[in-house]
């Protein structure tokens, strides 16, 4: 008895290392999410291990046909599943095509990878978030022309992908793939928008910082009318010098500032935006928050900072 159990013992350590030296021999295996809002196994997901989303057409062979047929026959279309795409598939395809409001017949291009490896389920995801549905996120982005790490990871090139995708199309750029993102990834429509990158807040919010920055580091310095520095400035000198610094270039008078930029209401204001004081704008300074600006005032006075409570408010622009 103890013979057999120590030979079925070694039988199954043997097969096992035969199991274990196959998956070696066949590379390392991409990572199959298994979290989230939905879950798929590696013999079930069609894209695993596809690389890239090439145009499929009648005659053609090789991994991106066996992924399409796999998406087209799991989308519900007669496929033959053999590697070649058939005449036959091809109809598949363009069933699918048609479906989706794509033109190209049966041919699978930008757009038909995009709408199938999108999928069916449309579960609203965010950054952060893990899974399958996240995986079918990055796939249709990266099918449609914005390249992004697969891993089923909802991380910040993900988000930026998606903002870049809302920008293009005029939205809010919240970085969530929400209903109306993955309609045009479902749809295939997202290969036809504009590629684009984020524009971001922090952008502007970063130029104000660093005009304030520079300005910060003028304090203390003396007053002199029509000194732009190094160690001298009046108010528009300050303001001007300020801004260059943050790449953004301004005229050396205040009236002349106060037609730059944006108007910014006195409730709405942050760190950079320029504000303006006095009966025909003959003041600026910079805010510094806190209901604080600083200035370069008058002579005798050096650069530095006071509330603006104490000097008549006549607007504010947000130069970037």
């Amino acid at each position: 008895m103890n013979k057999v159990v120590k030979t079925s013992a070694s039988l199954l350590a043997t097969t096992a290392l035969a199991a274990s030296a196959f998956a070696a021999a066949a590379g390392p295996a991409q990572s199959a999410p298994t979290t989230g809002k939905s879950s798929t196994s590696a013999s079930s997901d069609c894209g695993y291990g596809l690389k890239t989303y090439s145009t499929v057409r009648e005659g053609s062979k090789g991994r991106a046909v066996t992924a399409a047929e796999c998406y087209l026959a799991q989308a519900g279309y007669s496929i033959s599943k053999n590697g070649t795409f058939s005449s036959a598939d091809a109809k598949g395809a363009a069933a699918f095509n048609a479906s989706k409001h794509i033109s190209g017949g049966g041919v699978l291009g930008k757009a038909s990878w995009t709408a199938l490896v999108a999928g069916s389920s449309h579960p609203t995801v965010r950054k952060g978030d893990r899974g399958y549905a996240v995986l079918r996120v990055q796939r249709a982005l990266t099918a449609s022309g914005r390249a992004v790490g697969r891993t089923g990871t909802f991380d910040t090139s993900t988000a930026n992908a998606v903002k870049g995708l809302q920008r293009a199309k005029g939205w809010k750029q919240s970085g969530v793939a929400d209903q109306r993102v993955w309609g045009l990834l479902r749809s295939g429509s997202a290969a036809s928008v504009k590629v684009m990158k984020p524009s971001s807040s922090s952008s502007s919010k970063s130029k104000g910082k660093i005009a304030l920055a520079f300005a910060k580091k003028q304090l203390g310095e003396k007053y002199r009318y029509g000194a732009a520095g190094p160690n001298a400035w009046d108010c528009s000198g300050l303001t001007m010098k300020s801004w260059a610094a943050a790449g953004k270039k301004l005229p050396h008078s205040a009236r002349g500032q106060f037609k730059k930029g944006k108007s910014v209401s006195k409730k709405n204001l942050k760190p950079g935006d320029l504000v303006f004081f006095y009966s025909g704008i003959s003041h600026v300074a910079i805010y510094a928050g806190n209901g604080k600006v600083i200035h370069a005032s008058r002579p005798g006075k050096p650069v530095a900072y006071i509330k603006m409570k104490y000097m008549p408010y006549k607007g504010a622009r947000r130069i970037a």
